[in-house]
């Protein structure tokens, strides 16, 4: 079986530097085998706020059906104030919506996470 990996991440910034982490870790797992998807800036962008009055639409929902057939999730964010970024905060907002799935929200799947900064204190996150 070849597993499919899930990338989250980057930056509003073109050629970010967590947006090119993610694109790294992606394509050795491709190199490893796997299919990936990349859900960079561009995409997470367009996203709207999660809002769990609602079913997700459009590119909610293919995010929500990439994280539902994903065997690993690579999550890259910039040091933010001591937390990841919004734009990837409201991604992982969506995975309430697999909370009654069989394997809830990342259960069952391998998750890396990344984190880019620039600055002592950014590194600490």
């Amino acid at each position: 079986m070849q597993p499919f990996v899930v990338g989250l991440g980057g930056t509003t910034r073109a050629s970010s530097t967590s947006e090119t982490a993610l694109r790294l870790a992606l394509d050795a797992a491709a190199s490893a085998g796997a299919r990936t998807e990349l859900f960079g800036a561009g995409y997470l962008s367009g996203l709207p706020m999660y809002d769990p009055a609602r079913s997700p639409g459009g590119p909610g929902r293919h995010l929500v059906e990439a994280l539902r057939a994903a065997d690993g999730v690579i999550v890259c964010s910039p040091g933010y104030h001591g937390s990841v970024s919004g734009l990837v905060k409201n991604a992982l907002d969506y995975a309430e919506d697999l909370r009654d799935d069989a394997r809830p929200y990342l259960t069952g799947r391998a998750v890396g996470c990344v984190t880019t900064a620039y600055g002592w204190q950014a590194a600490v996150t």
